[in-house]
């Protein structure tokens, strides 16, 4: 009997009760892990779904914890789906945690998916965002931070050339807005400043870009494709620090459409020349000069382990989520 070892231990996104009532049977499981009807993350219940769908095909599907991952434990599996992924192990323990996960996921006999290599390659933003680039694809325009490199002086050459009167800076590996930042008229007291909180905080490259203030006029378009099939699509906007989300249907259609045909494009190069993805999300942000419609889109973030709440997709993203792991894992 083959192994699948699914990787959880999140605590983010629970479910909602309407999910639960319907899912119950599958869903009891998880008591056994000190997990309870009032509060289950998403990555438990996407967990409980394959493991159902998994025993039905005569699989056994266990539970692997990202917090207390080891290399004995995922050379017990054949095949490894990862949910909590290596931003996670760095937002629960830092540099070396992180660099301990993701050994372990290179180390291990177990089929990995997405794999270590993958999965490196989307956590360092720089590499993906030339990827972008050099594919030809509308990204913002950028400026790569190695902190143990970059010089302020460099960055404030940049900010100048560009006319940047506004900037943002996030870190790789940040998550949830974590090491996020405004940065308004900048100056080199300021960023000089914020950078050495980073650096105390970990971080060790950063992502420097223009300040879009129609970023949150129109949203964020998120598309969620499972084995390069859109799934679902919506607006995040942003108001008091809370997300506030607009469904697909609200979104202007000829919009819309433009942005699904641009993931798709992009999903079918990132196959060709990396590897399939049971699942990624792919962001568009607006708007890059062009405040009357949210035409001159860009790409701003790729995701292929991607939070993924049940009420997005009414609870059908789960089912065929686990029934593309399953088939994977059968080949």
């Amino acid at each position: 009997m083959k192994t699948i070892g699914v990787i959880i231990g999140t605590d983010d996104e629970p479910i909602s009760k309407k999910y639960y009532n319907k899912n119950k049977s599958s869903l009891r499981i998880l008591e056994e892990y000190d997990i309870y009807s009032d509060y289950i993350p998403y990555d438990y219940a996407m967990f409980a779904e394959i493991k159902k769908q998994g025993e039905l095909k005569g699989f056994n599907v266990i539970p692997l914890f990202g917090r207390e991952l080891t290399l004995k434990e995922c050379n017990q599996c054949d095949c490894i789906f990862c949910i909590y992924e290596g931003v996670y192990s760095f937002m629960h323990g830092g540099i070396e945690k992180y660099k301990k996960y993701m050994d372990i996921l290179k180390k291990t006999k177990a089929t990995v998916f997405p794999s270590q290599k993958m999965q490196q390659f989307i956590i360092n933003k720089h590499k993906y965002m030339k990827y972008l680039d050099n594919k030809g694809y509308n990204i913002a325009q950028t400026k790569f931070i190695d902190l143990s490199r970059s010089t302020t002086k460099s960055i404030m050459d940049f900010i100048s050339k560009n006319n940047l009167t506004d900037i943002i800076i996030k870190p790789e590996l940040g998550a949830f807005k974590d090491g996020f930042k405004i940065i308004k008229k900048p100056t080199i007291k300021k960023v000089d400043s914020y950078l050495s909180k980073l650096k105390k905080k970990g971080y060790k490259r950063l992502l420097l870009q223009p300040y879009i203030q129609e970023f949150n006029k129109f949203g964020e378009i998120k598309t969620y494709w499972i084995n390069g099939k859109n799934i679902f699509s919506y607006n995040q906007k942003w108001k008091d620090g809370e997300g506030v989300f607009q469904s697909q249907d609200k979104i202007e259609p000829e919009l819309l459409k433009e942005c699904l045909n641009t993931a798709k494009k992009l999903l079918k190069d990132i196959f060709k020349d990396h590897e399939q993805l049971i699942q990624c999300r792919v962001d568009f942000a607006c708007c890059m000069n062009n405040d009357k419609r949210c035409r001159e889109f860009f790409i701003n973030e790729i995701e292929i382990c991607p939070t993924t709440g049940e009420q997005e997709s009414n609870g059908k993203a789960y089912s065929l989520l686990a029934k593309q792991v399953i088939e994977y894992c059968l080949k």
